[in-house]
Formats: structure tokens, C-alpha cells, sequence
């Protein structure tokens, strides 16, 4: 019977793994647009000859470097403010029927059916109560006897393990 109760401080760093593994997918897509645009400004402006520049591979480019600018700087720019607001002292009760996630500026209660996702990584729990958002718990909250129990618990709920696959 799962009755855990957690207090932790959610660290930057560990707010950055799990934003870039849930966006997985679409940074993905993202840096292969970019790629696709650098090549082919590339391609554009050297491959006019003695003809002068061309405007279009110079677009290219830009719109390119653009891609790689959000990739980079704009995600640790979302991160930055994130953690601001995130990464403060938390309570969780994780219980069989809910769990309740609390810091000084608010608290959430969810029943676990309200839970579309659950991913287990390496270094936490991420519960997605919705596509774009999540909620990360990380391990070292856990006493080894905890994290034994919670894992076992939202293996159970049908969570994606640290290798990606889900638990049958």
C-alpha cells in the first residue's frame, strides 16, 4: 500500500533533463528543420557562381541560425524562469488513491486517473497530467525502501522505464 510522503528541493538541473526529455520528439524535429535550412542556404548562396549573392540561401541561413538559437538559448531562457517559480521547497503524499504536490506558492491534488503519463527516468518520476505538462519527482526524495515501492506502484499504473519501454 503506497503512503509515501516526500520534501525536496527541485534542482535546475534536474528540471532541465526533464523538460528536454519530454520535448524529445520535437526538438528532434526542430534541429532537423534547422539542419535542413543551414544546408540548404548553404547550397543557395555558394552555389550561384559569378552570379552575386543570393538572397534566398542568405534567408535560409538566417531562418537556420534561428532554429539553433531557440534550440539553445531559448531553452534555458524557459528553464531559467521555470526554475524560479519550480524549484523551491515541495511536499508530495503519494497515496494509492492520489497524490498531493505542494510549495510555497501552490498546491495540486490529482487522483492517479487523472494522470495520462507516467515516466520513470534514470534521476526521477515525471507525472503528466495533461500532454504538455508534467510534474517531476525526483529519486534521491525517495528512501531506497520508497523508491522500491513507488517504482513498483507505477510500473503497475503501465509507466515508460528508464529505457523508454513500457512496463507490461
Amino acid at each position: 500500500m503506497v503512503n509515501i510522503d516526500l520534501s525536496y528541493v527541485l534542482q535546475p538541473d534536474e528540471l532541465m533533463h526533464a523538460r528536454l526529455r519530454m520535448a524529445r520528439r520535437r526538438r528532434i524535429i526542430v534541429w532537423a528543420v534547422a539542419i535542413v535550412f543551414l544546408v540548404l542556404g548553404l547550397a543557395l548562396a555558394l552555389g550561384r557562381g559569378g552570379h552575386g549573392p543570393d538572397f534566398t540561401g542568405f534567408l535560409c541561413i538566417g531562418v537556420g541560425v534561428m532554429y539553433v538559437l531557440l534550440l539553445t538559448l531559448g531553452t534555458r531562457m524557459g528553464i531559467k524562469k521555470q526554475a524560479a517559480r519550480l524549484c523551491k521547497p515541495t511536499q508530495v503524499l503519494l497515496t494509492v488513491n492520489r497524490f498531493t504536490i505542494e510549495t510555497d506558492l501552490e498546491r495540486g491534488e490529482f487522483k492517479w486517473p487523472a494522470i495520462i503519463k507516467i515516466r520513470e527516468t534514470s534521476e526521477a518520476f515525471l507525472l503528466h497530467p495533461s500532454a504538455r505538462l508534467f510534474i517531476v519527482i525526483p529519486k534521491r526524495a525517495f528512501a531506497p525502501e520508497q523508491l522500491t515501492e513507488f517504482s513498483t506502484f507505477v510500473a503497475g499504473r503501465g509507466a515508460a522505464t528508464p529505457n523508454g519501454a513500457p512496463v507490461v
